[in-house]
């Protein structure tokens, strides 16, 4: 008799866990996609120093 109670109360409780996750109003809305705004590329140091060489040729 134990057994079958304890094995009914855990599914009970579980029942009651999914149905008051499967009632929030936030399952409900999603939020809008946007796209964060796309911030300039930085150049490293080291990019930077291989533009200029490029640019200079040689000579450096």
């Amino acid at each position: 008799m134990i057994d079958y109670f304890a094995l009914g109360l855990t599914h009970v409780l579980i029942v009651i866990a999914l149905l008051r996750i499967f009632a929030r109003a936030q399952l409900d809305r999603e939020d809008e996609l946007v796209d964060p705004p796309a911030e300039p590329a930085r150049v490293t140091p080291r990019e930077a120093r291989r533009q200029r060489r490029r640019k200079g040729g040689d000579d450096a």
